[in-house]
């Protein structure tokens, strides 16, 4: 069980550890490291087809989010004998911290959202970042620091190009990056179009409740799910999870992920073929 606290990248990697020991079949790959050398994960389940990629924590303030994603692998480990026709149609991955860094920063720096170089890792994406640059600098986010720092260039940072890279050598039909906060889904980007993304993203709002929302044009370039979009117009989604001032608290851990949650089951069954299956709660 995935324990309910606040996270740093050595909480994780135990609680990784833990996972793989109760549940052996779900693959580990460390598919790049920070910039401080720490361990960049993916961790998957599953051996079908269809590739599905949730992410978690690019923002080192909001960590409740790898959390969430987490305790979903928990789940869907829990329920995978019983759902052997699901994972004979899906390969999900997971990607439990994008940040490891800034995470481990946050405990002293509540307000920290970039990464140990002061570089927001989800403006650091290379779809649309001159205009997320011009964007961010006229609001005096110039330096590195906190926040909204773009970064020297596009996938300047390892952990961003570690991302991307990761990406490009696997053929995700749908990506989901999960953010806080809000209540808010986040899925189109610019003019693209991609097919079934509309479709998809009203069926997330209908099972959590959230709101379908167009992402602010000072927040809407250089973002993964931007690049994502813009580079294979696939559907990318942006899930801003639970209420509040980041970092969330994470006595509201149980009520996000009880919202959440069933935008991650539908990302799975959705065009799966398997209508009917259920998860373990």
């Amino acid at each position: 069980m995935i324990e309910n606290k606040p996270l740093t990248s050595a909480g994780l990697a135990e609680a990784i550890s833990n996972l793989i020991k109760t549940y052996p079949f779900i693959d580990l790959t460390i598919f790049g490291t920070s910039r401080l050398g720490r361990p960049l994960y993916a961790l998957t389940i599953g051996h079908g087809p269809r590739e599905i990629m949730i992410n978690a924590t690019h923002h080192a303030n909001e960590w409740i989010t790898s959390l969430i994603l987490m305790r979903f692998l928990e789940e869907c480990a829990g329920s995978y004998e019983s759902q052997a026709a699901l994972w004979d149609k899906i390969t999900l991955h997971c990607i439990p911290l994008v940040n490891p860094d800034g995470v481990d920063l946050v405990e002293n720096e509540p307000g920290w959202k970039a990464n140990a170089c002061g570089v927001d890792l989800n403006s650091n994406y290379p779809a649309g970042w001159d205009l997320a640059k011009a964007f961010k600098f006229a609001k005096g986010y110039t330096v590195p620091g906190p926040r909204d720092y773009v970064g020297l260039k596009p996938l300047s940072e390892p952990e961003s190009c570690a991302m991307a890279a990761y990406t490009q050598i696997n053929d995700f039909a749908l990506t989901l990056s999960l953010h806080t906060q809000g209540e808010e889904i986040y899925w189109r980007y610019m003019n693209f179009d991609p097919p079934g993304a509309e479709e998809m993203a009203k069926k997330f709002a209908e099972v959590s409740g959230y709101r379908l929302e167009d992402v602010p044009d000072e927040s809407s370039h250089a973002g993964y799910r931007d690049w994502f979009i813009a580079t294979f117009n696939r559907p990318g989604f942006t899930i801003e999870c639970g209420f509040g001032e980041n970092p969330l608290p994470v006595s509201q851990l149980d009520d996000i992920y009880k919202k959440t949650s069933p935008i991650l089951r539908e990302a799975l069954y959705h065009r799966s073929g398997t209508l009917d299956f259920k998860f373990r709660h």
